[in-house]
């Protein structure tokens, strides 16, 4: 797999693939649920998948869904041990598109309950922690909020990022 391509999940095959991923990375590999990770956010949630652009296979995901008025949680980010390491960055792509993907929707606050040991991960991405860590599926998870806005540094005002429908990253 030389190039991997960034987009919403646009059919019920391609959602059955993220479950699958979702499946082998939180049952199956951190055992974090005893038979599925599916719950009733996956019906209303937007299902973000980076796909091998050579075959169209899902190999990683995360979802976003609103949860109230403008406020939005980021969830189940999963990239498979094989995709970790992959040069184009599968993890920080998958939440830079989630982040514009709820920008574009009207998002104010952007959250997600990180592992404790991806918060370095989040930093990086310009997320900041709010209060202190708690037990989440009976694991320590930190909840964080991205910074969907940035600050333009000329004018001064804030402006939202603008989501790209689907890109191709080597």
């Amino acid at each position: 797999m030389n190039k991997v391509i960034f987009r919403i999940a646009k059919t019920e095959a391609e959602i059955q693939q993220c479950f699958s991923i979702r499946h082998s990375v939180f049952v199956e590999e951190q055992k974090l649920f005893k038979e599925t990770d599916q719950d009733e956010v996956d019906n209303i949630a937007i299902h973000i998948a980076a796909l091998d652009a050579d075959n169209g296979k899902v190999v990683s995901t995360v979802r976003c869904h609103e949860a109230n008025d403008g406020i939005w949680y980021g969830s189940r980010l999963a990239v498979p041990r094989d995709y970790r390491n992959h040069p184009s960055q599968i993890g920080v792509r998958l939440c830079k598109l989630a982040e514009k993907t709820v920008a574009n929707r009207g998002a104010k606050r952007f959250l997600a309950y990180i592992q404790t040991q991806n918060i370095r991960f989040f930093e990086g991405l310009r997320w900041r922690k709010i209060d202190n860590p708690v037990m989440h599926f009976g694991l320590l998870h930190q909840l964080m909020e991205a910074s969907l806005f940035v600050v333009n540094k000329k004018t001064e005002k804030s402006v939202t990022k603008k989501v790209q429908p689907a890109y191709a990253q080597d």
